[in-house]
């Protein structure tokens, strides 16, 4: 449950503001780094740079994980963009490369939401030469301990996915024939999709974001969700109660809708500045080479199980290549 979870209780905050102040602190930690170390500090990124980058890096996230083959299920997709949100909560990408943060957030959200794929199927979805799939292999199962660190080990992620199929089936059960509600579907999950990219997942219960979602495909789709909304409540809450959660919703739609339309010039400096500080990036441990060898067997047999699938795919131009992630 939600408000039981180490979600609600480590990563939930009160507003945008304290999101902000983390993430600047964020920044002046690794220019405190570089002062003691005797760095120049005049071309580190800002916090406003680094979050440009971010949120380059989660669109990149995103491409990926819909472009996946086999199909992704979208709670791995909103696991991942989750994990990336807190990662950088509380970390510089001068710390730590966003586009190795990425790939890993991606392939330990495989894992937690139980979507089989090993990981010569997941590299499989990069368009490269095998040297650098193998690289991209070495990087992620080197990473994933320091992931683990990152996240603090909370790693079940409460998304708005399965909230918003509850909503709808109880909209079915209460007001409405079940192909009139269907029709609030493709709206919904399309507002959840973004909501994916946004801050709202820091924010805000996942059955908050599910409600502004239904919300957003009524007034869409010309449907009344307001009755539907005050019916929930009847029972259970008074006026009070409805204009608290109406609020809410109008909090979430402010946040989900002022996700920023990235400028690529800036991007592309911002990106130029990183490239120069110089990411570090995590070294290749024993540990991490003694999985890779391990895995390597899964991989080879699951990998030639899906060898004319995944050639297929990457002639379709379905694959991802190294560059495009960059």
């Amino acid at each position: 449950m939600f408000y039981s979870s180490t979600q609600r209780k480590f990563w939930t905050f009160s507003s945008e503001d304290e999101l902000r102040k983390l993430r600047c602190q964020a920044n002046q930690d690794i220019r405190q780094k570089h002062e003691a170390s005797g760095k120049d500090c005049s071309k580190l990124l800002t916090p406003d740079e680094e979050l440009m980058v971010c949120q380059y890096y989660h669109n990149r996230l995103r491409e990926f994980c819909v472009k996946f083959q086999p199909p992704m299920p979208k709670s791995v997709m909103a696991s991942a963009s989750s994990y990336f949100k807190r990662v950088y909560l509380q970390n510089s990408v001068m710390e730590h490369h966003p586009k190795i943060i990425m790939l890993t957030c991606v392939y330990m959200a495989c894992k937690v939401e139980e979507f089989n794929v090993s990981i010569m199927q997941f590299v499989g979805n990069i368009r490269a030469r095998s040297e650098e799939r193998e690289r991209a292999v070495d990087i992620i199962l080197n990473n994933e301990l320091q992931l683990l660190q990152l996240l603090n080990f909370h790693l079940t992620v409460h998304n708005p996915i399965r909230p918003l199929e509850g909503l709808l089936i109880d909209m079915k059960t209460r007001h409405r024939s079940a192909e009139e509600v269907e029709t609030l579907r493709r709206w919904a999950e399309e507002y959840l999709d973004k909501s994916f990219l946004s801050d709202a997942c820091l924010l805000f219960p996942p059955s908050q974001v599910a409600l502004a979602a239904l919300w957003h495909s009524g007034n869409t789709v010309g449907m009344d969700v307001l009755s539907y909304v005050h019916h929930c409540l009847g029972k259970n809450g008074d006026g009070a109660d409805q204009t608290l959660l109406m609020n809410q919703i109008k909090k979430v739609q402010e946040v989900v809708g002022n996700v920023p339309q990235l400028d690529a010039s800036l991007v592309e400096e911002a990106k130029a500045k990183l490239a120069a500080v110089g990411s570090l990036e995590v070294t290749h441990d024993s540990q991490g080479t003694k999985r890779k060898q391990g895995t390597e067997q899964q991989g080879k047999q699951a990998g030639k199980k899906k060898a004319k699938q995944a050639k297929s795919a990457q002639e379709d131009g379905g694959l991802l290549s190294l560059s495009s992630l960059e």
